[in-house]
C-alpha cells in the first residue's frame, strides 16, 4: 500500500524503512454504555507533569459539583494527566458506590495525592533508589514502580471499570504514532493490537509509558508480549504522548455523540525566553518548545473551529439543535490554565458565584514530578475546577443542574 505511507524520522526514510499501517484487523474496544436519558461525556486530560495532575482533578472535582461525573464514559489522558486518570480508574469503585459526589472526590482522589505530593518529591525518592537502576530496569521502569507504590497498589489495565473507556496515550518512537493503553488492548496502528488481559500489564507501566520525558526519562518498552501483528523486528519504543498530541484528544476523535471536556494543562512558551546559555541547548529547547507549541495550537484550533460549527445549529439555553450537526462538528469546551474568559452576561454569572478568577501564574508552575506546597496544589486544584465550569456554564448551562445558580467552590479540606 505505497499510497498510504508513514515516514517515520526514527527510522529512516529507506525503501525498506517505510512503516505502514498495519493490515491485520484491530481488536475491538469495549464501548461503554450511555446513560440512560442523560448526554454522554468524554474527558480530556493533557500532559504537564503534577501541574497538569493537579488541575485535571480539579476538572472532575468540577464535574462531580455539577452532578456530571457520573455522566463520563471516556477519559483521555497524556504524562501527568494520565496519573490524573490513573487516580480516577484506580478510586472508581469508591466513586460509584458513593454516588460521584464532590464529597466521594475530595475523600478518594483530591486528598490522598495533595497529602502524597506535599510531602514527599516523587523525583527524589526515585533518586534515593537509584542504586536500583545498576541492572536492565531504566529510569522508566523505576517511575512506573514508584506509581505502584504510591498510587496504583498493583492494579492491572484489564482489571479496569468495564463501564468506562480509560485511554493512556504514549508516543511510540518507532512507529511515529500514538501507543494507547486501554483495558481491553494495547497497541498501534503501524504494529497492530494485541489483548492485555492474558499478560497483566500494569496501570503503572502505562501511566510510566505516557510520561517518559524524552531525555529525562529513557524510552521504554512492555515487556512479557508477545510480537505485534505487524512487528517487523521492531520494538515498540515508548515516549511522553506529549510529543505526539499532549492533549490526548486523538483517540475520542471519532465519538461524536458526547460532549467533550479537554484541559490543556501544558507549559506556557514564554517570548524572548533564552532557554539557557549553553548555544546548542539553549536552540535546541527553543525549537522543541516552538514545535510543541504549534502542534498544539493546531490541534486547539481545529477543535475550536469545529466546537463552532456545533454551537451555530444549537440553542444553548435548552440544547435543542436547529437541525442535525455536520459530521465533522463537536459537543463541548477546551480550555488552558492561561484561557481568559470574555465579557459576556453568562460568564459575569459564573464570576459573579466565583469571584476568584485563576491567574496566568498557574500556567507557569513548574512542570515536574517534584514536591508541590499545599497552597499550589490547591490553586492548581481550584484553576482546573473555574475554568471547567466557567466554559461550560458561559456556552452550554444547559448541562447544569441550575444554569441560574452554578456551582460554588468549596475547600477540599
Amino acid at each position: 500500500m505505497t499510497d498510504n505511507v508513514l515516514r517515520s524520522p526514527s527510522v529512516g526514510t529507506s525503501t525498506t524503512d517505510l512503516v505502514r499501517p498495519c493490515g491485520a484487523p484491530r481488536l475491538p474496544r469495549v464501548e461503554p454504555v450511555a446513560p440512560p436519558g442523560r448526554t454522554p461525556l468524554v474527558v480530556t486530560l493533557s500532559g504537564g507533569g503534577f501541574r497538569a495532575t493537579l488541575s485535571g482533578l480539579g476538572v472532575l472535582r468540577f464535574l462531580a459539583d455539577a452532578e456530571l461525573l457520573r455522566d463520563v464514559r471516556w477519559v483521555s489522558s497524556v504524562s501527568g494527566g494520565s496519573v490524573a486518570n490513573g487516580l480516577l480508574a484506580v478510586a472508581m469503585p469508591a466513586l460509584r458506590k458513593d454516588g460521584f459526589t464532590r464529597i466521594a472526590v475530595d475523600d478518594q482522589l483530591i486528598r490522598p495525592f495533595i497529602d502524597q505530593v506535599s510531602k514527599e518529591s516523587l523525583a527524589s525518592r526515585m533518586l534515593r533508589r537509584a542504586w536500583k537502576l545498576v541492572g536492565p530496569m531504566s529510569r522508566t521502569d523505576l517511575l512506573a514502580q514508584q506509581f505502584d507504590e504510591l498510587f496504583f497498589g498493583g492494579l492491572k489495565l484489564h482489571e479496569l471499570d468495564p463501564e468506562w473507556r480509560f485511554i493512556f496515550n504514549a508516543a511510540n518512537t518507532s512507529t511515529g504514532v500514538r501507543f494507547g493503553f486501554e483495558r481491553d488492548v494495547l497497541g498501534d496502528y503501524v504494529l497492530g493490537d494485541l489483548p492485555t488481559a492474558p499478560y497483566d500489564v500494569p496501570l503503572a507501566r502505562a501511566v510510566a509509558a505516557s510520561a517518559a520525558v524524552p531525555g529525562v526519562l529513557a524510552p521504554t518498552t512492555v515487556r512479557g508480549l508477545p510480537e505485534f501483528p505487524c512487528q517487523r523486528d521492531r520494538r515498540q519504543r515508548l515516549v511522553d504522548g506529549g510529543v505526539y498530541d499532549n492533549m490526548g484528544l486523538e483517540p475520542v476523535d471519532d465519538i461524536r455523540d458526547a460532549f467533550l471536556v479537554a484541559l490543556n494543562a501544558g507549559g506556557l512558551f514564554v517570548t524572548g525566553s533564552t532557554g539557557g546559555r549553553i548555544p546548542l541547548i539553549r536552540d535546541l529547547s527553543l525549537a522543541q518548545s516552538l514545535l510543541y507549541r504549534q502542534s498544539t495550537a493546531l490541534r486547539r484550533r481545529a477543535m475550536v473551529e469545529r466546537f463552532k460549527a456545533y454551537e451555530a445549529i444549537e440553542n444553548t439555553d435548552t440544547g435543542a439543535m436547529s437541525e442535525p450537526p455536520p459530521p465533522w462538528a463537536r459537543h463541548g469546551v477546551l480550555f488552558g490554565l492561561a484561557t481568559t474568559m470574555p465579557e459576556d452576561p453568562r460568564t459575569k454569572q459564573w464570576r459573579a458565584s466565583n469571584p476568584g478568577e485563576p491567574m496566568e501564574a498557574v500556567a507557569r508552575v513548574k512542570t515536574s514530578f517534584d514536591r508541590f506546597d499545599r497552597p499550589v496544589c490547591r490553586e492548581l486544584i481550584y484553576s482546573g475546577w473555574w475554568l471547567a465550569g466557567a466554559t461550560i456554564s458561559s456556552y452550554h448551562p444547559h448541562l447544569l443542574p441550575d444554569p441560574s445558580d452554578p456551582p460554588h467552590w468549596t475547600e477540599p479540606w
